[in-house]
């Protein structure tokens, strides 16, 4: 998961209620024509395929999924297709194979496979889009409330983003879960004339392809899923465990200022500043804001540097708002078990217990806090992803991921048969985007599971 997607791409009824495997047809198959390409992008080329707006009704309303590719560049070693998937949930893979395939996908990958990216229902140039008039968070609504007054200020607003989300949106907005997308994979599989697929996803692109692969066990070839969520854990036990490493992030984003005069806190008192900004807010951030935003920036060591100068210069946190597609997604799949002030602010004593310094700025208290009161109900809440008949899919996290903790990839392993779980020691969401050698295991087991 990220709310940042393509900032992080560019330098989650449960799934364990859902139809025993070989079954996943029982509601019928809607006819698939083959893409009709056209060029985009740098080298690419971009179509969509129609999915059933919902899968309990196969043969009614049809809504489009946007799809881009570049072909393999070794059309004669040519090992089929690997569907990419950025992250999100709300994050668009077409416009990351669009434009930045040689950038983003190694030279190997892209030599033995055609790169299909796409834009998961309602999202990105899929239609129709999730759209919410209302922001899913204001500056005038913080998501830590100190009084019952402002946490039913809170939810009230969350209940006002989503009627707007409703209202702008229409029927398309009970469906934009992850087992319906899942299902749109199947469909998109079909059109690109495929008998099984590869799959390369990142952070929530790994609750999406483990729910596929639970449906769809026969229809994959290899699996990596990078930054690896488990949808078992509820949202008490997100929150604390993403808290749990974004303290320790930090602290190694402090140690690294002490000892690099390339950061621009160096010789400072790193923690002091940023407690400041956290107590008081930035010139044009609220505290929300600054947490929100130094969380984004601590993802990637790459962006360090940045996150150093904005503590620094007091400016440079806003702008990490969730979008509409995040919110909607997220309501859907991890839906909050907070119903009271009492609640909130209980787990707000814990986590600021477990993390002083950052305070449980993540993307998990955006999730439970963004997601109280959320008036529509959840199509795919917490529950297993269970994969039984698959080949071997590897599983990877990192020993240090702010984002999506390790204790998540030893989870999700858990529920897939046979997986193997590749852990690397590191700093960062996920090791493609962090860590040169991880990303070549990935690339290696896709080629030759």
């Amino acid at each position: 998961m990220h709310r940042k997607w393509m900032a992080l791409v560019i330098p989650l009824a449960a799934v364990g209620a859902l139809l025993p495997m070989g079954t996943a047809q029982a509601t019928g198959r809607p006819q698939v024509r083959p893409i009709e390409w056209r060029a985009c992008g740098t080298g690419a080329e971009c179509g969509e395929v129609q999915v059933p707006l919902d899968w309990a009704r196969p043969g009614g309303e049809k809504i489009t999924v946007a799809v881009s590719r570049v072909r393999a560049t070794d059309q004669a070693r040519r090992l089929g297709v690997v569907l990419f998937n950025p992250g999100g949930p709300g994050g668009p893979g077409t416009p990351v194979v669009r434009e930045f395939a040689a950038q983003v996908f190694p030279a190997d990958l892209r030599a033995r496979f055609d790169i299909v990216g796409f834009d998961p229902r309602g999202v990105g140039d899929s239609r129709p889009a999730i759209t919410c008039p209302v922001p899913p968070t204001s500056p005038a609504v913080t998501q830590f409330p100190a009084t019952g007054a402002e946490f039913d200020r809170l939810v009230a607003y969350n209940r006002r983003v989503a009627r707007g989300c409703r209202d702008a949106t229409g029927p398309l907005i009970d469906h934009v879960d992850t087992v319906s997308a899942a299902r749109d994979i199947d469909v998109l599989r079909q059109a690109l004339g495929e008998s099984r697929v590869n799959w390369l996803g990142l952070s929530y692109g790994s609750l999406l392809g483990a729910t596929y692969a639970g449906l769809y066990p026969d229809r994959v070839r290899a699996m990596v899923l990078d930054g690896a969520v488990d949808h078992t854990i509820g949202t008490r036990r997100m929150v604390v465990d993403e808290t749990r490493s974004t303290e320790d992030v930090f602290t190694r984003f402090v140690a690294w200022c002490d000892a690099d005069q390339a950061c621009a806190l160096h010789g400072q008192d790193v923690a002091a500043r940023y407690r400041e900004l956290l107590d008081n807010g930035a010139q044009d951030a609220t505290p929300d804001e600054v947490g929100f935003g130094a969380y984004t920036l601590l993802n990637l060591p790459s962006y360090w540097p940045q996150l150093a100068e904005a503590i620094r210069d007091r400016t440079g946190f806003a702008g990490e708002e969730s979008s509409a597609a995040y919110r909607v997604i997220g309501c859907h799949d991890f839906p909050s078990d907070i119903r009271t002030f009492s609640d909130l602010r209980s787990r707000m004593t814990a986590v600021r217990a477990l993390a002083p310094r950052t305070r449980g700025y993540v993307e998990a208290w955006d999730v439970q806090a963004g997601c109280a009161g959320w008036p529509i109900p959840a199509a795919n809440p917490w529950g297993p992803t269970p994969v039984r008949g698959a080949p071997p899919i590897l599983v990877v996290s990192g020993e240090h991921d702010p984002a999506t903790p390790l204790v998540w990839g030893t989870g999700l392993a858990s529920q897939i048969a046979c997986s193997r779980h590749l852990v690397w020691s590191g700093v960062g969401h996920t090791g493609f985007l962090n860590d040169g050698p991880t990303q070549q295991k990935e690339v290696d087991y896709l080629i030759s599971p």
